[in-house]
């Protein structure tokens, strides 16, 4: 775990995570997240190829994309849908569809947040996935809502938990 120690949003761009995934920075605080597991990485693989039909009506899917939500505010999304190619060099335009997937080792107040940072900037849709739980939520201003299977508005998309979570 790296110590909290203030830095500046040029240090925190410079630095380099060979082993470990990229952290976020939060207000000169680089904040880990939890590691990744095979479970995690499986999901990840499985939304690339549920959302792979959105990529014929123009979207663009991102995994482990840095975004900047304010100047001194960087989250590291797990998965990204775009109407197009994002502005800027981290993503200064919020996707279309942001979604986490719980590791192991997540803390809960550090997930909430960074789901509500999404909602706050300006994602219509915030999801959490937890394969551990086998549930899928989408995250409101009414807070974290559990759904057996989330959906797209304007688009043919659907995903349930069952779809997501077979044979894993």
């Amino acid at each position: 775990m790296l110590a909290k120690t203030q830095i500046s949003v040029e240090e925190y761009l410079a630095l380099v995570f060979p082993d470990r995934p990229e952290p976020d920075y939060v207000h000169g605080e680089v904040v880990e997240h939890g590691l990744p597991d095979v479970l995690h990485s499986a999901i990840l693989a499985r939304l690339g190829i549920v959302f792979g039909p959105l990529t014929r009506a123009g979207s663009l899917l991102l995994s482990r994309v840095r975004v900047q939500i304010e100047p001194d505010l960087f989250r590291v999304m797990d998965f990204a849908v775009y109407r197009g190619m994002p502005r800027g060099r981290y993503g200064t335009t919020p996707p279309f569809v942001a979604v986490e997937i719980v590791s192991p080792d997540d803390l809960y107040t550090n997930l909430i947040l960074r789901l509500e940072d999404y909602r706050r900037w300006g994602v219509p849709n915030v999801w959490l996935v937890d394969p551990f739980l086998r549930r899928l939520y989408e995250y409101t201003d009414a807070g974290l809502l559990q759904h057996p299977s989330l959906t797209l508005p304007g688009f043919d998309f659907a995903i349930s938990a069952a779809e997501l979570f077979r044979d894993l």
